[in-house]
């Protein structure tokens, strides 16, 4: 199992009473409840941050933990190397793409015959930031006759209180290779006939436009 860490922080969160809460009284694993109170950070800059996690008894808590010896100086340099790793101190772009890796499904809506968006809840396969995002599916489905008559679709994908929208074009791929490279022995399940199962094929959908919500800050990104 993954160890879970404040993304603020970066204090190792094992049980939920370390956990902050959201706006509703909920429960988050994204940060702790130092970092994270009733929706709220308690404070408000990478320094800040770095400066308490810097005071006497919480490094004093983290040596003893870690079976370190770091001195406040040394702290205070690994800190501002590590915790820009973390989600709350990324870009918003690499934020967005945080939130991604912790979905296993997103919602692609495809536009009907009818004119009216299609939504279905679909596994991601592989991705590049939020760029491109690649999915397979079944060439009979009713999917991929959406994007024969109209390639213009959209994503979805929700983690805790952030959530985020792409628009773009989907593309089906059906050459050999593409097929080859992203296959995976579950997928026998969709397609019993395997890697050459003349239905599977790939969908790879090409970000035009973001919108973004992310720890209450709004964003529209075109790519």
């Amino acid at each position: 199992m993954k160890q879970r860490i404040c993304q603020s922080c970066g204090m190792s969160m094992p049980t939920d009473d370390l956990l902050g809460t959201h706006g509703n009284g909920c429960l988050c694993t994204e940060y702790c409840y130092h970092c994270f109170q009733k929706g709220f950070f308690t404070n408000s800059s990478l320094e800040e941050q770095i400066e308490l996690n810097i005071q006497p008894e919480s490094l004093n808590a983290f040596n003893k933990a870690s079976g370190t010896h770091f001195t406040k100086e040394e702290a205070a340099e690994g800190l501002h190397k590590f915790l820009p790793t973390l989600k709350r101190w990324m870009p918003i772009k690499k934020q967005a793409e945080w939130v991604l890796e912790q979905c296993g499904y997103i919602i692609l809506s495809t536009v009907s015959e009818n004119g009216y968006p299609r939504p279905v809840a679909i596994d991601i396969l592989r991705h590049t930031g939020i760029s491109i995002l690649w999915m397979t599916t079944g060439l009979s489905t009713e999917k991929v006759k959406h994007i024969r008559q109209n390639t213009k679709a959209g994503v979805c994908f929700v983690h805790e209180a952030d959530s985020i929208t792409l628009t773009g074009k989907v593309e089906i791929q059906t050459d050999a290779e593409t097929r080859q490279n992203f296959w995976q022995d579950y997928m026998l399940h969709y397609f019993p006939l395997g890697i050459n199962d003349p239905d599977y094929c790939i969908l790879c959908f090409h970000t035009e436009e973001a919108t973004l919500w992310i720890d209450r800050k709004f964003e529209r990104i075109v790519l």
